[in-house]
C-alpha cells in the first residue's frame, strides 16, 4: 500500500501544472523566510498621502494647500514596508505658530506615523517638502445684488428687445473674508451674437469684480449659485392711436373726433407678441369741467406695464372745439328745486331764494333754454337724521328734453333748512287751538 502511495506521489511531478504550482509555493515560502531573517532594509515609496495641517489661532482657517497630496520613502523589513499604506502615515506642518494674520504663507511639511505599523523609518523628507497656503477668517455669507450685463447685438425688424428678466436678483457669497469684502459687483454676463426674433432664455454665468473693475477669482469663495436664467423678452413694435377717456358727457351730446384734437395723436409701443393692444387711453377727463375758456387738458397716458413706451411720451394734450357752443346764465327759483331722500322725521326746505348757474351747450339749444327746463336736485341721504338747523348741500343740475345736450360749468351748493316733521296729532291740536 505504501509503495502504491509513493508511486502516485512521485507520479504527480510528471504533471506540468502541479510542478508549476509547487515551484511558486516553494519560492514564496523561501522568500518569506529570507525576508524575515535578513537584516537588510528595503525601501518603499508611499504615495497619495493627505496633508493634515494643525488648527490656527485668531479664528484663521486654511483656504488652500490642504488639497495637495504627498509621498514619502520609508525603509525597513520588506514584509513590513510593503504593507504600509497612506492611511498609516500623515503629513503635517513642521510649524504654523508664525501664521497670525490673513495672507499667503509657505509651510514646511513633515511625515508622521499614525497607524499600528511603526517598525520602519522615514528614508527621505516629504515630497513636496513645503506647500503654499492661503489663510483668512471665514465670512458666513454676504448677500449682494446681481447686475444685468446681458448684451443683445441685433433684433429682427419691427422687434424690440425689452429689459432682461433674471431668475435671481441676489446671490449669497461665503468664504475668505478679505476676498468676499473685495467684491464690489456681481454681473450676469452673456452676449447674443445672433439676431433675436423671439423671446429667448439662456444660462448666464456670474462674474465677480472689485471696485476697480478687475475680475475676482472664485478660488477662495463659494456662492449659493453660479449662474442665472436670463430671459430677453422680444416685443413687436406698433404705432397706436391715443384715445381720450371722457366721463360725464351730457346725454345725446355728440362728442366725436371732429371736436376733439389730441396731440400727439399716436404713440410707438413695443407690445407682447400676439397682443390685442390697438390703442392707448388717457387718464379720465371730466367733461362737466369743460367750458368755453377751459377747453384744454393735459392728461397722463395709461400704458400697460407689459408694454414698452418707445416714444417716451408720458402725456397728451386734449383740446375740445367749443366754437359751436354757447354759454348762458340761468336763474333758478324755488320751483326748480327738488329735494330727495328726506328723513322720516325731517322737513327740508331750500333756504336760497334763487340760484344762478352758467349753462353750456349747442348754440341752437342755449338760445331757447329757460329755467323751466332745468331741474336742481338735492340729495339728503347722508343728512337724513338731522332734524333741526341748516346744512349746505350740493346741487345736481339736470335738463329736460330737448335740452339734455347741455351741462353746467362748475359745481353749486344751496343751504337747506331742517326742522322736525310734525305728526298728524300735533297738526290737529294746532287746528283746534
Amino acid at each position: 500500500m505504501n509503495k502504491l502511495n509513493n508511486k502516485l506521489s512521485f507520479k504527480l511531478f510528471y504533471n506540468d501544472k502541479f510542478v508549476m504550482f509547487f515551484s511558486i509555493f516553494v519560492a514564496f515560502i523561501s522568500w518569506i523566510y529570507v525576508a524575515s531573517t535578513t537584516q537588510e532594509s528595503s525601501i518603499f515609496t508611499v504615495t497619495d498621502i493627505s496633508i493634515n495641517l494643525p488648527d490656527l489661532t485668531n479664528e484663521l482657517k486654511y483656504f488652500s494647500g490642504t488639497d495637495v497630496k504627498a509621498e514619502v520613502k520609508i525603509s525597513g523589513n520588506a514584509l513590513v514596508v510593503t504593507n504600509v499604506t497612506k492611511d498609516d502615515i500623515y503629513v503635517t506642518a513642521a510649524d504654523v505658530s508664525f501664521i497670525t494674520e490673513p495672507g499667503e504663507y509657505t509651510v514646511d511639511l513633515v511625515p508622521k506615523k499614525s497607524g499600528v505599523k511603526t517598525d520602519y523609518t522615514f528614508e527621505s523628507s516629504v515630497s513636496p517638502s513645503s506647500v503654499k497656503v492661503f489663510v483668512d477668517r471665514y465670512d458666513e455669507g454676504r448677500v449682494m445684488p446681481i447686475t444685468d450685463k446681458i448684451t443683445v447685438n441685433s433684433v429682427a425688424p419691427s422687434c424690440y428687445a425689452s429689459q432682461t428678466v433674471l431668475s435671481r436678483t441676489t446671490i449669497k457669497i461665503s468664504g475668505a473674508e478679505s476676498v468676499v469684502n473685495s467684491i464690489a459687483e456681481v454681473d450676469a454676463e452673456y452676449t447674443f451674437d445672433t439676431t433675436l426674433s423671439e423671446t429667448t432664455m439662456v444660462k448666464a454665468p456670474l462674474i465677480f469684480y472689485d471696485s476697480k473693475g478687475n475680475k475676482i477669482s472664485s478660488k477662495y469663495i463659494t456662492a449659493d449659485i453660479t449662474e442665472v436664467d436670463a430671459t430677453v423678452p422680444i416685443l413687436d413694435v406698433k404705432h397706436v392711436p391715443i384715445i381720450p377717456k371722457i366721463i360725464n358727457i351730457p346725454e345725446l351730446l355728440d362728442i366725436d373726433s371732429s371736436v376733439i384734437q389730441v396731440e400727439p395723436s399716436t404713440i410707438e409701443l413695443a407690445v407682447p407678441k400676439n397682443s390685442n393692444i390697438t390703442s392707448v387711453s388717457t387718464s379720465v377727463i371730466d367733461f362737466s369741467k369743460v367750458t368755453k375758456k377751459n377747453n384744454t387738458f393735459v392728461v397722463e397716458l395709461e400704458i400697460s406695464p407689459y408694454c414698452k413706451n418707445i416714444s417716451s411720451i408720458e402725456s397728451a394734450e386734449v383740446v375740445f372745439d367749443m366754437s359751436g357752443m354757447t354759454e348762458k346764465n340761468v336763474t333758478l327759483q324755488q320751483s326748480n328745486f327738488v329735494i330727495e331722500n328726506q328723513g322720516e322725521n325731517q322737513t327740508a326746505t331750500v333756504a336760497n331764494k334763487s340760484l344762478s348757474v352758467l349753462v353750456i351747450g349747442p348754440s341752437e339749444k342755449i338760445n331757447l333754454l329757460t329755467s323751466v327746463s332745468v331741474i336742481a336736485k338735492i340729495d339728503m341721504s347722508d343728512k337724513s337724521t338731522v332734524t333741526e338747523g341748516y346744512v349746505e348741500r350740493p346741487v345736481k343740475i339736470e335738463f329736460k328734453d330737448p335740452f339734455t345736450q347741455c351741462w353746467v360749468e362748475g359745481t353749486y351748493t344751496v343751504n337747506v333748512k331742517l326742522s322736525p316733521k310734525q305728526t298728524v296729532k300735533e297738526e290737529s291740536s294746532k287746528a283746534a287751538t
